[in-house]
């Protein structure tokens, strides 16, 4: 039963993190402080093709200025090093703006790579969580999200999205399973606010981490957790997590229960799930191996 209950969860957290990719386009949170530039970004003029982009970009006027920034990152305008970072950065946002989100984050992909010595590898985390909700996880994007040192979200500049990111960062350690990293992924979860609509998300991957891990009283405690969020249904999180979290934990305690052989109490968490489900025909089989 193992295998099966290893077999179901790869499935069922597939299915969770693939949706992203069909999820409606949104705009980045917070809109303000995603404008915002690191201090550290002064440098010498730019050119008056750069301010002509940047100009373009405050309008809106997204093509036009995708065409200025070009002509500055092709060198023709003769900016320097720094303001060629500048226009980077300008060019994933003014992307990301226009919808080509691939070649979004083709650009704030060189941030990463730049590293610290980019003037805008931290700026761009933020524009990396908002890629990560209309891209798939193949655009490999967790991975470039887990090149950041966790105590790089202590930023005050990116305190509207940390919780996602901490959320993120969880699951790029997740997803690695290598050692240490599932507690540096349980640790992240750990540390979103119960009040961010990421927490139920977060919730859930503590309980399936400790689930791989095969430590089940933590794993239950996690999942009992989001239980209580379904009883009490606080506004702070959508109607549709509170559901899709509620039932996907009453399935994994059922496992859980069934793996540590209460199979009694795995019944009744089998027997919670609304036939309605999709996983109830699934439940179904796998509670008949409780009787």
């Amino acid at each position: 039963m193992r295998l099966i209950t290893t077999l179901t969860l790869a499935t069922l957290l597939a299915g969770l993190t693939g949706s992203t990719a069909d999820a409606q386009p949104k705009k980045p949170a917070k809109g303000a402080d995603m404008e915002l530039e690191p201090e550290s970004a002064a440098s010498g003029p730019p050119s008056k093709t750069l301010e002509r982009a940047i100009k373009l970009y405050d309008k809106k006027d997204f093509f036009s200025a995708s065409i200025e920034l070009k002509k500055v990152l092709d060198g023709e305008s003769g900016d320097d090093a720094k303001n060629k970072q500048r226009a980077e950065f300008f060019m994933g946002k003014t992307l990301y703006q226009m919808g080509f989100y691939a070649g979004s984050l083709a650009y704030f992909d060189r941030m990463v790579q730049g590293g610290a010595a980019h003037t805008y590898h931290g700026a761009a985390l933020k524009w990396l969580a908002a890629l990560s909700r209309v891209l798939p996880e193949t655009s490999g994007i967790l991975d470039k999200i887990g090149t950041y040192d966790a105590s790089a979200l202590n930023d005050p500049s990116l305190a509207s999205v940390k919780d996602e990111l901490l959320f993120l960062l969880g699951r790029h350690f997740y997803r690695h399973g290598g050692d240490g990293d599932f507690d540096k992924a349980i640790s992240l979860f750990g540390q979103v606010g119960r009040e961010s609509e990421f927490f139920i998300k977060a919730k859930f991957f503590e309980g399936v981490t400790y689930v791989r891990k095969y430590e089940g009283k933590p794993a239950v405690d996690a999942f009992k957790d989001i239980l209580i969020i379904g009883e009490e249904r606080p506004a702070a999180y959508k109607k549709d997590d509170i559901d899709n979290y509620r039932e996907l934990a009453q399935l994994q305690m059922a496992r859980v229960f069934y793996s540590t052989q209460q199979f009694d109490t795995s019944i009744k968490y089998f027997e919670k799930l609304s036939e309605n489900s999709a996983d109830w025909t699934e439940s179904l089989f796998e509670a008949s191996w409780a009787y």
